[in-house]
């Protein structure tokens, strides 16, 4: 597995840990994050997207798939993007942005992985 996809299956990971923490302990969750407090049919619905999310980029860490790789780093910067503008907006509380500070970083990670692995071909 390349560096890249070594990025992408740890975020991958994190996703999951996040849906399953969704699902088991929406309250707990929502509480510690500072969040308003989701009905638990939304916090199972939000847990299974973490879920299907971090099975792609499991899935795609794993294969080494470069263009869902790539991909996956402009849309976690959107995600992060996006949460701060939800702030932002005060539709959410700051919380919001922890979420969204993970997708950032997580992309920058890919990011430099990618430019690392073009810079030896």
């Amino acid at each position: 597995m390349i560096s890249s996809g070594k990025t992408l299956l740890f975020f991958g990971i994190y996703a999951m840990l996040a849906g399953f923490s969704f699902i088991l302990f929406p309250d707990k969750l929502t509480s510690i994050l500072q969040l308003p407090p989701v009905p638990e049919a939304w916090a199972n619905i939000i847990g299974l997207l973490g879920l299907v999310i971090g099975s792609y980029d499991i899935y795609c860490g794993k294969a080494n798939i470069q263009p869902f790789i790539k991909v996956s780093v402009f849309v976690r910067l959107g995600f992060f993007i996006a949460t701060v503008l939800l702030f932002a907006t005060k539709q959410m509380p700051v919380g919001v942005i922890l979420f969204g500070s993970v997708d950032a970083i997580g992309a920058i990670w890919t990011y430099l992985a990618l430019k690392a692995e073009a810079a030896k071909q």
